[in-house]
């Protein structure tokens, strides 16, 4: 009897080291992916980081289904909701960085339309009437 439970038994202590295995290589680079100065604006950095976060998320829950098709009592099953409420906090907080960054430029962007109307409103100099060369 425990000849036959061996192979499961070895399954479920090798496991914990193809998850590991899986979170060690999906997990992303210790620099960040996408430099912002590269990208021109805050936006777009925040926007291409959540953007490589969904992508991540979806190839450790692709990752998921196939050890789950191997894993025969379900130890994936109880798993997975944990993984899937990780990824829901990641990614709220990528949005919440992308919503900062937005009001960050649209705030910008209106200092500078306050800034050309001040400057259009503002009275001119007159300038010096030119001399008639003699």
């Amino acid at each position: 009897m425990m000849l036959h439970r061996l192979p499961l038994l070895g399954f479920l202590a090798a496991l914990p080291l193809l998850t590991a295995c899986n979170q060690t290589t999906a997990s992303p680079p210790a620099a960040p992916a996408v430099d912002p100065d590269t990208m021109g604006s805050g936006v777009h950095a925040a926007l291409a980081d959540a953007q490589a976060t969904r992508e991540r998320h979806d190839a450790q829950a692709t990752g998921m289904a196939v050890m789950s098709f191997f894993d025969p009592i379900g130890v994936t099953d109880l798993a997975e909701p944990a993984m899937k409420a990780e990824h829901r906090r990641e990614l709220d907080e990528k949005y919440r960085r992308v919503d900062e960054e937005v009001r960050k430029t649209v705030a910008e962007a209106e200092a500078i339309k306050a800034q050309n109307q001040a400057r259009e409103t503002r009275p001119r100099g007159r300038k010096p009437a030119r001399q008639a060369a003699e």
